[in-house]
């Protein structure tokens, strides 16, 4: 059936034999171990001889993970006897072998050379020029979709788009694979490896796809939809404003797309537009934009494009959108002159605080720990914890790794962080001072946060409330030289507010990081609070979204440039919970607002994978927010 439907659909397919002797040492123990070619040679024969009549078999593969052997090679040499017109694929070797037509390594990375002993395995982009190397390449598995995952995932479609022997890969893979069980009380929960009592396990290792078990999309879903979509844009530099559209389509006429067009500010439209597409397979189509006025005052201007199949087709209904761009466009610089007001904040020294206090609002910072401890609105406190710096995460499985209780990896990144005393690290007060300026009270703190008398960072604020009842907060950060690159770089607290919906301008509207937002779109979104949580089944860090202006919850108003994430879980909460179902809401909303977050990775689960341009690895960062 999977076969007839993929004929149906066009899809392409590697048949691959059903091999594999992962967990003999060495691998290769029976594929070169003439006694067992019967048995290989009985599961290729009838792989072959029942398949080759399907159009979208493409080509053939010997097996997954099996080493290389004798008995690959004389499979090999079977197949291009009987079919010589489909390629023949084998990972195994390190695709060097004489068993394999195509480079189709796993989890080579796009630009990082992994030089393991054995098996090198070099980036994809200098596998092709290796001396004598003609062949294409195709990753037999990549970009592991385990949890929160698949950063950088844009990185190898731009490679294969550069260079025509790039052609592709496997995720690994398609959807999670956790089972249904049930609490004493007949309620659902998902379980993996280690629930059912077995031992050994590779404990949530079967959740790595890009559904969840009940097909429902993970936020990486969205990403690799984006990624492969068979529409190509570029905003022209020309007035008036064009836009090239080069259709990926091999064989189909773009018969059946209609691109839309949108400028708006600060997410409010301003001009929109259609054009139906007449694209040859592989041409393009250069789109003239309308002379559109765009407003004098200051904002963040997008020109945002869709792709739109207006008819129904076999696999998506009418309105289904394809393809999508967006560009920034430029913007009338914002230069804020707020008039001036005759009221001040009032600054008070009472015992153990600073107090500042204007109309209904108050604020408490701590003199003996430098830190905001209470904010007033009217008789209402709004925080149950302290505003202070957060460095860390709820390690990501990506961060896990292979990391075990009594295995440990010491280069996986929560081991790093552990070692290192992220996670435990106490803040010192070194200043904390406070001054009525005109028309505004300026605190000014610094910590320097330890760990067993190590000093790891220093964080330096500026509080400034003025009269129209804002705090702006500026942060430097520096970091330890020997630290481990942190997770983030932010402030943390816990709201006593608990919203029905937040509200927000920047990337979205679901879950992104920085080296996973090609699918996020600039807006102005809207979504319940609950929504804001991903739910994976293994608890970690989740919903952040990043390249955030303003930030809208309850009474509360943020702005800036800057990423976060809110819901009912903390990050200790994520960190000590092994499964989704055992979260418990905790009072009030937690914040994360931060200057900075590291990548997530991807393009394995095992090792550090985290792109070095997406790690914190200055000595010094700044950044600074407005609370309203």
């Amino acid at each position: 059936m999977w076969y007839s439907l993929c004929d149906r659909y066009g899809l392409y397919v590697v048949d691959e034999a059903n091999i594999e002797t992962h967990g003999m040492v060495p691998m290769n123990r029976l594929s070169d171990d003439p006694t067992w070619l019967p048995a290989m040679s009985q599961r290729v024969t009838r792989m072959v001889q029942r398949d080759r009549n399907h159009p979208c078999i493409i080509i053939w593969s010997l097996g997954n993970e099996s080493g290389h052997g004798a008995n690959h090679d004389a499979l090999y040499r079977w197949i291009k006897s009987q079919d010589p017109s489909r390629p023949v694929q084998y990972e195994g070797g390190g695709a060097n072998t004489a068993a394999t037509d195509i480079i189709c390594p796993m989890y080579a990375r796009v630009d990082q050379d992994q030089p393991f002993p054995a098996v090198p395995k070099w980036s994809i982009k200098k596998w092709l020029s290796m001396p004598g190397e003609q062949r294409p390449l195709i990753l037999c598995e990549y970009a592991h979709a385990m949890g929160n995952s698949l950063g950088g995932y844009a990185k190898y479609w731009q490679a294969f788009r550069q260079y025509p022997r790039l052609q592709g890969g496997f995720v690994w893979d398609w959807v999670d694979q956790s089972l249904i069980k049930y609490d004493d009380k007949g309620n659902p929960w998902s379980a993996y490896g280690g629930d059912f009592g077995d031992t050994p396990n590779d404990r949530q290792f079967c959740m790595d796809g890009l559904v969840f078990a009940d097909r429902t999309p993970h936020p990486s879903l969205f990403e690799a939809k984006h990624a492969q979509q068979f529409f190509q844009f570029v905003l022209l530099p020309d007035e008036p404003r064009k836009i090239e559209v080069t259709s990926e389509y091999l064989f189909r006429h773009s018969d059946n797309e209609i691109l839309h067009w949108s400028i708006a500010q600060d997410g409010k439209p301003l001009a929109a537009g259609e054009v139906t597409l007449d694209i040859a397979p592989q041409g393009s189509q250069v789109i003239i934009l309308p002379q559109v006025s765009l407003p004098t005052d200051a904002g963040q201007l997008w020109l945002t494009v869709r792709v739109e199949q207006p008819q129904a087709t076999a696999w998506a209904d009418a309105g289904h959108i394809s393809a999508w761009q967006q560009w920034p466009l430029e913007q009338r610089l914002n230069i804020d002159f707020p008039p001036c007001v005759s009221q001040a904040p009032q600054l008070t020294t009472n015992g153990d605080t600073f107090d500042v206090a204007l109309g209904n609002k108050r604020w408490a910072f701590c003199r003996k720990q430098g830190v905001l401890i209470q904010y007033w609105i009217g008789d209402q406190a709004q925080l149950l914890s302290p505003l202070i710096d957060q460095f860390t995460r709820a390690p990501l499985d990506n961060d896990i790794g292979v990391s075990e209780v009594t295995r440990i990896d010491p280069n996986a990144w929560v081991e790093r962080w552990k070692a290192a005393g992220h996670y435990c690290a106490e803040a010192t007060l070194l200043q904390c001072e406070a001054e009525a300026l005109s028309g505004a009270v300026l605190i000014t703190t610094a910590h320097v946060w330890q760990y067993q008398g190590e000093a790891l960072f220093v964080s330096r604020k500026t509080y400034r409330i003025d009269g129209y009842g804002k705090m702006q907060i500026s942060v430097d950060v520096d970091i330890a030289r020997g630290t481990p690159n942190p997770a983030r770089i932010g402030l943390s607290c816990q709201l006593a507010l608990v919203a029905e919906r937040v509200n927000w301008l920047g990337l979205g509207p679901h879950e992104n990081y920085p080296d996973r937002l090609t699918s996020a779109c600039f807006d102005r979104w809207d979504l319940p609070l609950e929504e804001m949580y991903t739910p994976y089944v293994f608890p970690s860090e989740n919903g952040l979204r990043c390249e955030t202006h303003e930030l809208c919850y309850g009474s509360h108003r943020w702005q800036g440039n800057f990423q976060f994430n809110i819901s009912r879980y903390s990050q200790k909460q994520l960190m000590e919970t092994s499964h989704r179902h055992l979260l418990q809401p905790e009072t009030g909303t937690w914040l994360n607002i931060d200057g900075f977050h590291m990548g997530i990775g991807g393009d394995d689960s095992w090792s550090p994978s985290v792109s070095p341009e997406y790690l914190l690895n200055a000595p010094r960062y700044h950044y600074q927010l407005i609370w309203c």
